[in-house]
């Protein structure tokens, strides 16, 4: 039986190497063709350019591992059943469930591998994909001054939200400030197109002040210019928060934690942690899933069959999946729902094609 496995095994990870070099080749070909405009514009060397897509495999292979594992799976089972070794098997008295441990046991070690992959590698590698991009491509920031975007501050009772400031510059973009009065209610809101500061003051330019009066009803009241109390934009902390893919799960944690402290809602955080140790585990779901669909055809099957099925289940997936994080998001779902339900309900419709396939 060990050298049955190990030809499965044999099977499946040569079409699973060949499956992951194409996705990743034709990924390469399209984005190039895409973004070739911006780096020529952008005058970025060729060196660069390569670093880039080199610093963007980790990633890529996290994302296309599920649907590479799905197609493999279909196409090696498919190309086994076309040579009727899986009739043979049978025959043989090896059952369909002994047949499947060693695709569930790989991928589920594929699936921890990733989950490694996402925690350490991942982190590092697309801080650099997007500070090349941000930076060297689209002249976000640099030498000049670094331009940050859509963070908060807090200070003497009032929380600020500033859509766009870059180091060095005596003005903010998009600026919202919430007030909070002793009973850490909201007193007072504050927008403005533009602050900028005069004379050491700052001058909220092209607003809107929102207050509730007595009878609680909302009062709404424009101004072109008025002064408000603003803190300084030149400390440490006034950053752009880094994004979830260049966190490992305890940085996410710790952010969770400094969300909550602050008076944030966290929600987003929560869910994207759980998404992290969900999401790897797909691999595994891939084979439950695929494996009573290889074999329910006994003969037949191959290459356009399983390409065909494998990413039209994956796209299937993947819309849950995303509907799941989206009600995640919203509040609707538990953050634990919302990142381990798609699991759990394509993993229950594995198991239950899979005793409805002849053994």
């Amino acid at each position: 039986m060990r050298i049955i496995s190990r030809y499965l095994l044999f099977e499946f990870l040569r079409v699973l190497i060949l499956a992951t070099v194409f996705f990743l080749a034709v990924f390469f070909v399209v984005d190039f063709i895409e973004k070739i405009d911006n780096f020529l514009e952008a005058g970025v060397a060729v060196p660069r350019v390569l670093y880039y897509y080199l610093m963007l495999i980790p990633s890529l292979l996290f994302y296309m591992a599920p649907v590479a594992v799905l197609v493999s799976l279909l196409i090696s089972l498919g190309l086994l059943a076309r040579r009727s070794e899986i009739v043979v098997m049978k025959a043989s008295g090896i059952s369909l469930t002994r047949l499947s441990l060693p695709f569930l046991l790989v991928t589920l070690l594929i699936s921890l591998l990733l989950f490694i992959l996402s925690d350490t590698v991942i982190p590092r590698t697309a801080a650099v994909v997007n500070q090349i991009w941000e930076v060297e491509v689209e002249k976000h920031g640099g030498e000049e001054g670094r331009i940050h975007r859509s963070f908060w501050l807090r200070e003497s009772g009032a929380f600020y939200h500033i859509q766009y400031h870059k180091e060095g510059d005596p003005f903010a973009l998009g600026v919202k400030v919430y007030f909070i009065n002793d009973r850490f209610k909201l007193a007072r809101r504050v927008e403005a197109e533009r602050v900028e500061q005069r004379d050491g003051a700052w001058v909220f330019l092209k607003g809107l002040i929102k207050e509730t009066n007595a009878q609680g009803e909302i009062q709404i009241r424009p101004f072109e210019e008025d002064v408000f109390p603003f803190p300084s934009l030149d400390r440490e902390f006034v950053q752009t928060p880094k994004a979830v893919d260049e966190l490992s799960a305890a940085q996410l944690d710790d952010r969770i934690d400094r969300m909550a402290a602050e008076g944030h809602d966290p929600i987003r955080y929560i869910v994207d942690l759980h998404f992290k140790y969900s999401f790897p585990f797909i691999c595994a779901i891939m084979a439950v899933i695929g494996l009573p669909i290889a074999f329910w055809k006994e003969k037949g099957g191959g290459v356009a069959l399983g390409i065909g099925v494998g990413i039209g289940l994956s796209f299937i997936y993947l819309v849950f999946l995303g509907l799941a994080r989206s009600l995640g998001y919203s509040g609707a779902l538990p953050p634990v729902a919302a990142a381990w339900l798609a699991n759990l309900v394509f993993s229950v419709l594995g198991l239950y094609l899979f005793t409805h396939v002849r053994q």
